[in-house]
């Protein structure tokens, strides 16, 4: 006779469910009890019913799957408002919370003040049932996890910004990504191409920027080598009077016929300088998300949202939690997007 969870229940003392989590090396059930409920089932010649197996397998599968779990989005922003105003962030919540419910999950924002301690925080997303976490891009800001115990959920996190916990991430190819806009831009009759970046914002992804840019004019040969206007700029009175000094400062002496640009502020910038786009400089962003013209780089930024969420949910099923020893890195491909603001042809 086939020994069934509510023989090894019975056997135990405990619940048909605490027996079916044991066996799964849920985190909700202690160790010590995990450990018990484990050698109780091969000391009775436990093993699972093939057919309930490939089931649960199905019924994960199914997009009417019965409801699983919570996932929680971690905004540990100083002001939590601004994450999401972000639409390359937005993006990639409304990705991931499609991809969650399609497989059984809620994905929740877990507002994180800067006051509340790590260990408090933890407790408050075990008592909300979460068992994994997905950590959104944070910026510049240093972030302060104290004591928060990663072991107890599965990780995910958007981007490099935020360099602990060291999990698996996933995010674009920026490198493949500036190069590909690079060659589209030289494809369509631009010669004199310059970039502008936030150079912080570079440093943090590990110089995909300035690397993929300096490739492409190697690759492409390009002369003259404009260097790349790159800049932390600082939104206060002073240091965007710095900034735009910088910019005409750059336009005047390089003269560039296109850029692509990743600062959000710059055509407004380039028209107050009174530089007409397309016609004086054509302009493609680096994110058609938040650069505010309409050629350029898609990031890709819901699909972005969605594998996160994918992986994340698999390494739920497989009870990897807190920091893997071999960390993954997951790149999404981008495209072009053709626009007015950098005409073809030339």
């Amino acid at each position: 006779m086939r020994v069934t969870l509510k023989d090894i229940a019975s056997k135990v003392g405990v619940t048909k469910t605490t027996v079916s989590m044991a066996l799964r090396d849920n985190p909700r059930i202690s160790q010590a009890m995990r450990e018990l409920i484990k050698r109780v089932a091969g000391e009775m010649g436990y093993a699972p019913d093939p057919f309930l197996t490939r089931l649960a397998e199905y019924r994960r599968s199914d997009p009417a799957a019965k409801f699983h779990g919570v996932i929680a989005w971690l905004n540990h922003w100083d002001d939590p408002k601004r994450l999401r105003s972000y639409r390359e962030f937005e993006q990639y919540w409304q990705g991931a919370k499609q991809a969650s419910k399609r497989l059984g999950y809620r994905l929740e924002e877990f507002i994180w003040p800067a006051d509340l301690p790590g260990k408090t925080a933890e407790q408050r997303l075990l008592e909300r049932g979460v068992l994994g976490v997905l950590i959104p891009p944070h910026g510049r800001m240093k972030l302060e996890w104290g004591d928060f115990d990663w072991h107890k959920f599965s990780v995910m996190r958007f981007g490099m910004s935020v360099p602990e916990p060291d999990s698996n991430l996933v995010t674009a190819d920026h490198q493949r990504a500036v190069v590909m806009a690079i060659k589209k831009m030289h494809e369509y009759g631009y010669r004199r191409i310059g970039l502008a970046f936030n150079q912080a914002h570079d440093r943090s992804m590990g110089g995909n920027f300035i690397g993929g840019f300096l490739w492409a004019q190697k690759l492409l040969k390009l002369k003259p080598l404009i260097p790349p206007m790159k800049h932390d700029l600082d939104h206060t009175l002073q240091g965007v009077a710095e900034f735009k000094a910088m910019l005409d400062q750059w336009m005047k002496r390089h003269k560039p016929d296109a850029i692509l640009n990743g600062f959000p502020e710059v055509p407004a910038y380039l028209q107050e300088l009174g530089y007409r786009i397309p016609h004086d400089v054509a302009v493609a962003g680096t994110s058609l998300n938040d650069v505010l013209v309409d050629a350029g780089i898609d990031q890709h930024s819901k699909a972005t949202g969605q594998i996160a969420a994918e992986m994340l949910i698999k390494q739920i099923s497989l009870n990897e939690r807190g920091e893997p020893s071999d960390p993954c890195r997951i790149l999404v491909e981008s495209r072009w997007r053709d626009g007015k603001s950098l005409p073809f042809p030339r």
